[in-house]
């Protein structure tokens, strides 16, 4: 038996070649496999439902009406509304109406149990518009307002809950503030 080297030569040559091919042929196989079998069956490729609106439900009912529609929830935040009662949604993300995939998280901003306290803004000695735009820039509502005899028409004092209050004190945001105002008479 006689040994070519050319022999060896081509069929190394052919051999590698014919390994190159098949390797790229086993790895585009494995890409279009994982890209067009396995990822859309995984991820539920083009299928989603539409988010509901859920502000302003309380959170003691979130749970079973997300989990009926195939979603989950997480609270990210939490501020306060006077126009929310405690523990409802405020806010949530993605928006009602928005198209999901099942399974997917709304994140949601919560209403506090209590307001946060704001400190009550110096109107003593200032005008009643003054007062009304500080107060509402404050977060604070206007209350009652009384008139006193006096020789200007500025705010003589504030009241909270019927009794004085000295400005700087903490009191919950949306607290209603009345003001005592002379007559400038």
């Amino acid at each position: 038996m006689k040994f070519d080297i050319r022999q060896l030569k081509q069929d190394t040559l052919g051999g590698l070649l014919l390994h190159f091919l098949l390797a790229g042929a086993i790895v585009l196989a494995l890409f279009l496999l994982y890209f067009f079998a396995y990822l859309p069956a995984a991820t539920n490729h083009g299928q989603t439902i539409t988010v509901p609106s859920i502000e302003g439900m309380q959170m003691d009912q979130l749970e079973d009406f997300l989990v009926k529609r195939n979603l989950r929830y997480e609270v990210n935040d939490s501020s306060y509304s006077s126009e929310y009662p405690p523990l409802s949604v405020l806010k949530q993300y993605p928006q009602a109406g928005s198209k999901v995939k099942e399974g997917r998280k709304i994140f949601i901003s919560i209403n506090r149990v209590s307001p946060p306290t704001v400190p009550v803004p110096a109107l003593v000695d200032g005008s009643v518009v003054n007062a009304h735009a500080v107060l509402r820039s404050n977060e604070l509502k206007r209350g009652r307002i009384e008139l006193v005899a006096g020789p200007f028409n500025v705010v003589k004092e504030m009241r909270y809950q019927g009794q004085p209050i000295e400005a700087g004190q903490p009191v919950p945001k949306g607290s209603v503030i009345d003001l005592v105002v002379m007559d400038g008479g």
